[in-house]
């Protein structure tokens, strides 16, 4: 017995005129909607898709959307499976893929011959081992283009590429939004956390890759400054306030090594120094922090999108697990609010999330995640910032750009929605809480929109009341 091959993909435009029914979303593919299904059911990146067709990979993705509208599914791998169980793309061990037919000849067609065909029944007991390691290789080969896709579309979701010249970014001026003084060094997937009234801005990926620069913005004068530089430079991290000093765990390195470190800034004598070591190396997480400690949820470690939950006790300094999620996911928000630790949307390796789920802070409580009502959108990458009692979402989600953010009212369970300064996609970039001159403003800071932002665009939440007393004369 003997392999003839390579296997591979194709697909044959003339089967369209076949299909009805729940398939006749196929039917309206266009040719080149069909093109790059071809190539995503392969197991093709985004950008490899582009680069091969010479288009932008944000046409690569607006094409996938309308695939993903017409066949009614909502991954590459639903795509891929829908093609081939409708018939339009097959599996088939031909060389090529087109085959002239001599001139006037009517091509027969025959029916697909079934796996082992020819085999004469019953098998020896060695036949039947043969047999056996064939279907399970088959069933390898199968799936193989689905378990490559995954691994591309994290590496995907874990840098940031552009296929093509972005076009300027779009602002416009909503009310309640203010534009600040820019970032020095345009970046995305970084680390924020406010401090003493300063924001300091932590690692991430600009223009020359993966860096270990700080910057710390001051809200009251609108002015930028150089800090010292993170020991590890790394990308794909959140920061935590705890005891006056900011804590940067894990991350992503510019070779593609994952951390564990954990790194501690001070910014009374401007230095970092190492902290207690994640119990596995990790980036992608969510960070939130109350007076006793941090939580770190979820992340992904390499291979897949983790559920865990980490707490680092202030006192003990050592990192404990909590109740996991009740399902894995990255790239989420996280905020602690009323007792409980918020976690909210991130991407499963699917699809990206609209869930909004709570853990009570205290331990001895019974530990059972609460389910809250989800946002309006799927977002991933998203920034987040509470302030108050309200949640305030902006940004994210690698689908498309989204034209509002939403504000989550804690205490009733409801969302709404807000206005967004930047037209188009954006997503990796971080909130922050300051106080300025005019008020309290929640910072949405640097980004990807096509490219690397930075942009500082503050949000007004409160506005200062002045009072003044009249003496009234008798």
């Amino acid at each position: 017995m003997a392999f003839v091959g390579p296997s591979y993909l194709w697909y044959n435009r003339r089967d369209m005129d076949t299909i009805d029914g729940r398939d006749k979303g196929l039917s309206e593919l266009t040719d080149r909607e069909l093109e790059i299904l071809e190539r995503v059911a392969t197991g093709a990146t985004n950008q490899q898709v582009a680069v091969e067709l010479d288009i932008s990979i944000n046409t690569v993705k607006a094409h996938l959307r309308n695939v993903y509208a017409k066949l009614g599914v909502e991954s590459r791998t639903e795509a891929t499976l829908c093609a081939i169980q409708c018939g339009l793309i097959h599996i088939d061990e031909r060389e090529e893929r087109d085959e002239p037919t001599p001139e006037g000849d009517t091509p027969e067609v025959l029916p697909p011959s079934p796996p082992l065909a020819g085999v004469s029944w019953p098998l020896s007991p060695v036949q039947a081992i043969v047999v056996g390691l064939v279907l399970v290789l088959f069933v390898a080969i199968s799936v193989w283009p689905a378990a490559r896709t995954g691994a591309a579309d994290a590496q995907t979701r874990l840098m940031d590429s552009a296929a093509a010249p972005a076009a300027e970014v779009a602002l416009v001026n909503p009310s309640r939004w203010r534009a600040l003084a820019q970032m020095p060094s345009p970046r995305s997937r970084f680390a924020a956390a406010t401090l003493d009234g300063t924001v300091y801005v932590i690692g991430g990926i600009g223009r020359d890759g993966v860096s270990a620069q700080v910057m710390a913005y001051d809200p009251v004068d609108d002015r930028w400054a150089y800090r010292a530089s993170k020991l590890s430079p790394v990308a794909n991290i959140g920061a935590a306030v705890l005891n006056g000093r900011i804590y940067v765990p894990g991350g992503l390195a510019e070779d593609g090594e994952l951390l564990a470190t954990v790194e501690v800034y001070d910014p009374l004598i401007d230095t970092w120094e190492q902290g207690p070591p994640l119990p596995q190396a990790l980036c992608a997480y969510a960070l939130a922090a109350d007076d006793h400690g941090i939580y770190l949820v979820g992340g992904w470690d390499g291979r897949r999108y983790l559920d865990t939950v980490y707490y680092l006790d202030a006192e003990e300094q050592v990192w404990r697990e909590r109740t996991p999620l009740p399902s894995a996911r990255g790239f989420a928000a996280a905020a602690v609010a009323q007792e409980r630790l918020y976690v909210v949307g991130g991407y499963d390796g699917e699809q990206d999330l609209a869930l909004v789920q709570s853990l009570p802070l205290d331990a001895d409580q019974e530990s059972v995640w609460m389910t809250h009502a989800p946002m309006a959108l799927r977002r991933a990458g998203h920034g987040m910032a509470l302030s108050q009692s309200s949640l305030y979402v902006v940004g994210g989600g690698w689908e498309s750009g989204f034209g509002f953010n939403e504000r989550y009212d804690v205490a009733n369970d409801a969302w709404s929605s807000f206005d967004s300064p930047l037209v188009g996609e954006w997503r990796n970039l971080s909130l922050a809480l300051a106080e300025a001159r005019g008020g309290a403003f929640v910072l949405a800071m640097g980004g990807w929109n096509g490219r690397h932002l930075g942009i500082v665009e503050g949000y007004q939440v409160f506005f200062p009341i002045y009072l003044s007393t009249i003496e009234i004369g008798r």
